[in-house]
């Protein structure tokens, strides 16, 4: 048996956490929860259920370094639920000088060149930095660290940071050089894993190339953490948007035609990812 833990493991948890949502208003969910359970727990050295569910931890150099080649061609949850949304903030800004801060694979730096931005990226893998080359040829890819972004100050309009200020133990100094960067009056778009999912043990599940399960961890954020630090780095919030787990996201997680049934209660409805827009002080 496996020394980590398995998909059954990962299920029999989501169970529990159907009977927490349901033990006081719905009696029914209990029953469902304990039955889906008792079911379970009989098939726990039976596939898919045996597979191990996570890896190692990875640092966040070597993980994104592991996981580039395989980022864009997995059904990732957090992904489906927050790239909607942030597209829909994006296209709210007239095109001008951008900046797509840890960008990754190029997925918001595409989307930014298609609405008309001049598009600067920046990410500190050079895994990523080269799928980004070959996704998004237009725009101009650099290495750098959000705790120093190499552009000068005010230099875009516009900065997106996305799903990565959650491997930051303290996103503070990020959150400055992001400000720094963009103009008096120029807007901030973040995304984060929710710290609800967090708590719950939620960090960066992966495959390597190779399909070994792997993970780098995250960091809990509450959004009163987020607020303090918007405040000392000028920046103030417009809108926050937590987009919560729906029918696609929950089906990304695989299991076979069991997810609805046995996932599904847990999940359904919890926020899955945080979304801020932020305007710079004038």
């Amino acid at each position: 048996m496996s020394e980590h833990a398995s998909a059954g493991d990962l299920v029999l948890g989501l169970q529990g956490l159907t009977i927490l949502r349901s033990w006081l208003l719905a009696p029914a969910g209990v029953r469902a929860g304990r039955r889906g359970m008792l079911r379970l727990a009989e098939r726990l050295d039976e596939d898919p259920w045996s597979e191990p569910a996570v890896g190692g931890e990875r640092t966040v150099p070597r993980g994104y370094a592991e996981w580039a080649s395989t980022y864009d061609a997995e059904s990732n949850p957090a992904i489906l639920a927050e790239e909607p949304v942030v597209r829909s903030l994006l296209a709210r800004h007239p095109p001008g000088p951008a900046l797509d801060a840890a960008c990754g694979t190029g997925r918001h730096s595409a989307y930014l060149r298609a609405l008309g931005h001049e598009v600067t990226g920046i990410d500190a893998s050079a895994a990523m930095l080269g799928a980004a080359r070959a996704k998004v040829p237009g725009a101009r890819l650099l290495s750098g660290d959000l705790a120093a972004i190499p552009l000068a100050g005010g230099a875009v309009d516009l900065a997106v940071c996305a799903l990565a200020l959650t491997h930051l133990d303290d996103p503070a100094p990020a959150l400055s050089e992001l400000a720094r960067v963009v103009r008096p009056g120029g807007s901030v778009i973040l995304s984060d894993i929710h710290p609800f999912m967090v708590l719950l043990g939620g960090h960066a599940a992966y495959r390597t190339a190779e399909g070994a399960p792997a993970f780098v961890r995250n960091a809990v954020h509450l959004p009163s953490h987020y607020l303090r630090a918007f405040g000392e780095a000028g920046l103030a919030p417009v809108r926050c948007l937590e987009p919560r787990w729906g029918e696609r996201a929950i089906a990304a997680l695989g299991f076979g035609g069991e997810v609805a049934e046995l996932v599904g209660p847990a999940l359904r409805g919890l926020p899955i990812v945080i979304v801020w827009e932020l305007e710079r002080a004038r």
